[in-house]
Parts: C-alpha cells; structure tokens; sequence
C-alpha cells in the first residue's frame, strides 16, 4: 500500500512535469507574437515576408539600362578601390609598371670580383 510519502512525490514530480509543459507553452507563444510584431514592422516598411518567401515593394521600376548604369558604376567602383582606393600602398602591377621597373644588373661572367 502506498504511503503519504509516495503521494507526495507523485504531486512533486507531476507539478514539476506541468510547470515544465506551461513554461514551454508561454515561450512558443512569446515567441509567435514577437515574430508576428516583426513581420508587421517590416511589412510597413515594405518586407512582406510569408510561408512561400519575402518580397520586397520598390518604387521604382529599373529598366535596362539602370541595370547597366548600376553595373557599371559597381565596376568601377570596384576597379578604383582594388588599384588606386585608400590604404593601396602596393604597387600596380600594370604592363607600364611592369616594363619600367629597374632591376638590378648581374654580374655575372664579369671580371671585377676576381683578382
């Protein structure tokens, strides 16, 4: 037969068990209304974000050549931080540069270094 011991250790762990179950349900559910807050907050902003993906609202149609103009603008921006931007102290390795650097001469087979 079951004593006043075993009863309370079954109420202890089943207390335990349920107080573990509610605070789970209360995080799950804190955690859906903050991520509805966010999809709201960034739907007026213009993020719609939903099961199938998120879409972004422009106000602006780009055409062909604001593409063109756009990727041009990132080439060239490109080009001038990779070989003349800020902090380049390394030397370009351009054919010019190439061709007009001063190597020094080889003294090789010469006659200066034997007595």
């Amino acid at each position: 037969m079951a004593n006043w011991i075993d009863f309370a250790s079954l109420f202890i762990t089943l207390s335990v068990a349920a107080s573990i179950v509610a605070g789970l349900l209360y995080v799950g559910r804190a955690t859906s209304r903050a991520a509805e807050r966010a999809k709201e907050s960034l739907k007026h902003k213009g993020v719609n974000v939903s099961r199938e993906g998120v879409s972004v609202k422009t106000n602006k149609r780009w055409d062909r050549s604001d593409y063109l103009d756009a990727t041009q603008r990132g080439f060239v921006k490109a080009y001038n931080l990779s070989s003349h931007g800020p902090g380049a102290d390394a030397r370009s390795h351009s054919s010019e540069s190439v061709h007009s650097l001063h190597l020094p001469h080889s003294h090789h087979g010469s006659e200066s270094g034997k007595k």
